[in-house]
């Protein structure tokens, strides 16, 4: 992941986050230096765990908000925006793009450097046929002299790059999202190139009438210079669909009249289309700037074959995310269509999220988890679309009839969501967060662990929230109150431990007289009941 910091005006600073602590403050020894009274010397710091990066606030005076939220440590995700002082730090994937520049091309670029992208299968045509032709030739005359002649070291080498192509296939056959995908790309471009400095990823813009930097990787992590790419080169390389190599660009006489390439002063370049069902779709390009004749032929032709499988995989991964979107709107609906049911519980699926989130955060759960956790918290009451809103809206006592409807929203939950292939992870998950952990809860009266962890989480962050907002049948609580009453039922409706992580979170990220002016003394007798 890449964390963009926005500095006052348009200037933006991009820093990619390292397998490391990093610090983040007002003083010059942190890592990345934010300028700003309100923010603290030593501010908080980024930490890499486990594969995730997590944030924490080191006791700042004025805090830190991550998408509006007051939080002393939490996984970071894409897409996230951390608030310091007046200052903007935003989680994001893909590449910096204000380090690369365009250069223009010159005239006169003399197309003679080019490989096609069958080259290895020519090779290997060829090959065969010598092999052929050999093998047809009587033993008398093969041992009387021929001049028959197979360069072998050539031969090898071509071997071993078809050994590459064929372990790459088999890695880049499968959907994966981008940022995995990027993650691959890096991992492979290193090991089989390890002259290779940098590289980018360039694809269509979603209009699809240009090209434009996806990711930009650098093998020095802390290399901060400005990638050019040769206009020239990229324009020879997606429109020929070929492969282009220069030793030296500096110098090469193929592009002597190419002035953005002589500007460059670079040493090597390699550069190689992202080809699909024979459309153009992207490309990558590749430079040393240090050392001439790094890559050869048989580099570029490993490089074509790389990239006709990162183009399928790239085209796997924009269309899985067109997917999530859609779902993802599909989500969002849903959670719209639930609030319109029920005024009173406007903003409750955002709040039950966020504290579902800070105690798997609490309980160390991964990135995945807490995914799948965020997802079914904003879809736990979609069951209730199904019930009558007399009697969601109802102040007084339920009646067994009405008591046993507002029961059925788990199962009309689990019935709506089960046709979306997508969301099966959360329909256990929504199914179970009205269980108890002694089995007194519906529908299934499961026991302890028998309940899903993700459920006992849900469970709590649910009734914490009804009881700390108003609602038909109650008054809202206070949150030191809520976790006083929810201590009440620790160990009969609610997992202690899980309880106890819901009142870590709450301790380090709120005050406990949040909420309401309201105490357990406004409570509406026996209306009360935030268990629903």
């Amino acid at each position: 992941m890449r964390l963009l910091y926005q500095h006052d005006g348009d200037k933006s600073e991009w820093r990619v986050l390292p397998s490391r602590k990093i610090t983040i403050g007002r003083d010059s020894v942190c890592d990345i230096v934010v300028q700003d009274p309100k923010v603290s010397r030593v501010h908080a710091e980024i930490l890499f765990e486990d594969g995730q990066y997590v944030y924490v606030d080191k006791n700042s005076t004025n805090g830190s908000f991550i998408n509006g939220n007051r939080i002393t440590r939490q996984i970071l995700m894409p897409g996230d925006i951390i608030i310091l002082g007046s200052k903007r730090l935003i989680l994001m994937e893909g590449t910096d793009s204000n380090r690369i520049e365009w250069t223009e091309e010159g005239e006169g670029l003399q197309i003679a450097a080019q490989v096609p992208l069958d080259s290895i299968s020519k090779k290997i045509s060829q090959i065969t046929a010598l092999y052929q032709e050999k093998a047809a030739v009587p033993r008398e005359t093969k041992s009387s002299g021929s001049d028959f002649t197979i360069d072998f070291s050539k031969t090898q080498k071509l071997l071993n790059n078809l050994n590459v192509i064929y372990h790459i296939s088999r890695v880049f056959t499968s959907v994966m999202v981008f940022s995995d995908l990027y993650a691959l790309v890096e991992k492979y471009m290193y090991e089989i190139f390890p002259q290779l400095e940098r590289f980018c990823l360039l694809a269509l813009s979603e209009d699809r009438k240009k090209f434009v930097p996806k990711y930009l990787s650098c093998r020095e992590p802390e290399d901060k210079s400005e990638f050019k790419i040769s206009r020239s080169i990229f324009k020879l390389t997606v429109e020929k669909k070929i492969g282009v190599l220069t030793e030296d660009a500096g110098r090469d006489d193929r592009f002597r009249h190419s002035e953005s390439v002589i500007g460059l002063s670079l040493r090597s370049i390699m550069c190689a289309p992202l080809v699909l069902k024979n459309r153009v779709i992207g490309g990558i390009y590749c430079d040393n700037r240090t050392q001439p004749s790094c890559f050869d032929n048989e580099d570029l032709e490993l490089l074509i074959a790389l990239a006709n499988h990162i183009a399928v995989a790239y085209e796997n991964a924009r269309l899985y995310e067109e997917v999530q979107r859609s779902y993802h709107e599909a989500i969002l609906a849903l959670i719209n269509a639930i609030e319109a049911k029920d005024p009173y519980t406007m903003g409750h699926t955002q709040r039950t999220s966020r504290y579902a989130l800070g105690v798997a955060q609490e309980l160390a759960l991964n990135e995945k988890q807490c995914q799948r956790l965020k997802t079914a918290a904003e879809l736990h009451d979609i069951g209730k679309i199904g019930v009558k809103e007399r009697i969601i809206s109802k102040g007084a006592d339920l009646t067994d009839t009405e008591f046993h409807s507002i029961r059925q929203h788990v199962l009309m939950g689990e019935k709506i969501l089960t046709p979306i292939t997508y969301l099966h992870y959360v329909v256990p998950i929504i199914r179970g967060h009205h269980e108890h952990y002694d089995g007194s809860g519906y529908p299934d009266g499961l026991k302890g662990n028998e309940i899903l962890l993700e459920s006992r989480i849900l469970s709590v962050a649910d009734a914490f929230d009804a009881m700390t907002t108003q609602r038909p049948y109650n008054a809202p609580l206070s949150f030191a109150g809520a976790l006083e009453e929810c201590k009440k039922h620790a160990g009969t409706q609610f997992d202690p431990t899980v309880l106890e992580a819901l009142e870590r979170f709450i301790a380090a990220n709120y005050e406990l007289t949040d909420s309401s002016m309201f105490d357990s003394d406004h409570i509406k007798g026996e209306t009360y009941d935030p268990f629903l």
